[in-house]
């Protein structure tokens, strides 16, 4: 084959894989699109919402973590009586980096015009089910405090990579903080027995965040990746307790 004519059957190779990846991903997006309107649906029409969930799915709303459909069902009936029932779903925001696994930031719209601000963690395992989702209320906040947040974050990673889980757990985590992870919740000192992969001499980690979301005065979504000999994707949910913004809960996959 000349060089001319291969040069142009590279490129055309190129560009169908690249438009089979997209497409491949746009199919993967409205799969668990469907599947959470569907949600949305039964929710509202008061139908079994267990095909949505696996065995140790979780939900954390008003800063505690609920696991489990019975729990779930029981937060999100208090949820609908407390801001009204849930009408529209928006997704906003795509975090993926394997196939199966990804964290979907969006917004839910009730009948009487509050705003919630969502993160979905989906798991795909045959099907995609809800593994994890945080909801809070959007609320006006007077200052923006992002990079407080920031700075906090740089705290958890400098004493991980110092393998000193328990300073992260008295001075980055809240007292009430939670680390949620394949299903089973860490709380208090619990989180040091769990973080305890970081006390190997040759771990290191890096974390760099992707998106960091104010919700109100005192909560502040952030959705990243961490990179510890491979990558996978982390969100934390910060809560500001004094003047101080405290870990509320770490969830990865």
């Amino acid at each position: 084959m000349k060089k001319k004519h291969w040069t142009k059957f590279l490129i055309f190779l190129l560009i169908t894989s690249i438009s089979n990846n997209t497409i491949g991903q746009q199919l993967e997006n409205e799969s668990s699109e469907k599947i959470q309107r569907s949600w949305l649906e039964s929710l509202k029409s008061s139908k079994n919402l267990e095909s949505f969930y696996s065995e140790n799915s979780g939900i954390m709303i008003n800063d505690e973590l609920f696991i489990g459909l019975e729990d779930i069902n029981k937060q999100l009936l208090t949820l609908i009586k407390n801001v009204g029932q849930l009408n529209i779903y928006k997704s906003l925001e795509v975090y993926q980096l394997r196939e199966n696994q990804k964290f979907v930031l969006g917004t839910y719209e009730t009948l009487n015009g509050k705003t919630l601000s969502t993160i979905i963690g989906w798991k795909n395992k045959g099907k995609w089910t809800k593994e994890f989702e945080v909801i809070y209320i959007n609320t006006d906040y007077s200052n923006l405090e992002v990079n407080l947040v920031n700075q906090a974050r740089e705290s958890w990673e400098k004493y991980s990579n110092q393998h000193r889980p328990d300073l992260i757990v008295d001075k980055v985590f809240s007292k009430n903080g939670k680390y949620f992870n394949r299903g089973t919740l860490y709380k208090g000192k619990e989180i040091i027995d769990a973080y305890s992969y970081m006390n190997n001499e040759s771990y290191k980690i890096k974390l760099e965040s992707s998106k960091v979301l104010q919700i109100s005065n005192n909560i502040i979504y952030d959705i990243g990746t961490f990179e510890v000999g491979g990558k996978g994707l982390y969100t934390l949910i910060w809560k500001k307790e004094a003047d101080t913004w405290k870990l509320l809960l770490d969830f990865n996959f």
